[in-house]
């Protein structure tokens, strides 16, 4: 979804190999947090954010020196970045936020919706796209979910 994402958007077959590589890694951080935290069925503590919220952050320290990989790296170091400001791991904000990640967290979160969690079911189509539509401009760049709205109809 991400690379037909990309190329709707113009992205060019070299911007697709990283973006590809990106999106295959965007979690490796996550290797660092433990279970309890990964696969508690409740909502996380302020404690387990603070460790969940540094997978993007490793995940760069980790990658950074594998020279085939820095230009992927966008999309598990940005893409948790929101439209507005108030990702993480820095706050970015709107186009500050590299394309290849904005385009990445469109997807992530409509794969987080759509599939079933340890904490919550599954959203079916409807509930998911309305959600993506009312973090357009806030959570999501609006361009980019106007995109993605058009491609799953």
């Amino acid at each position: 979804m991400a690379l037909d994402l990309a190329g709707a958007l113009g992205m060019s077959e070299d911007q697709l190999v990283h973006m590809r590589r990106g999106g295959l890694l965007h979690d490796i951080g996550k290797m660092a947090v433990p279970d309890h935290i990964l696969l508690k069925p409740d909502r996380l503590t302020e404690d387990e954010w603070a460790v969940m919220r540094r997978h993007p952050q490793l995940a760069y320290e980790w990658l950074v020196s594998i020279p085939f990989i820095k230009q992927a790296l966008e999309i598990p170091y940005y893409h948790h970045e929101k439209w507005d400001g108030t990702g993480y791991p820095h706050g970015l904000r709107g186009k500050l936020i590299p394309l290849a990640a904005r385009i990445f967290a469109v997807v992530d979160v409509w794969d987080a919706l759509t599939n079933d969690r340890p904490y919550r079911r599954a959203w079916n189509r409807s509930k998911a796209m309305e959600y993506m539509r009312r973090k357009s401009g806030t959570y999501f760049d609006p361009h980019i979910v106007e995109v993605f709205l058009k491609l799953s109809d």
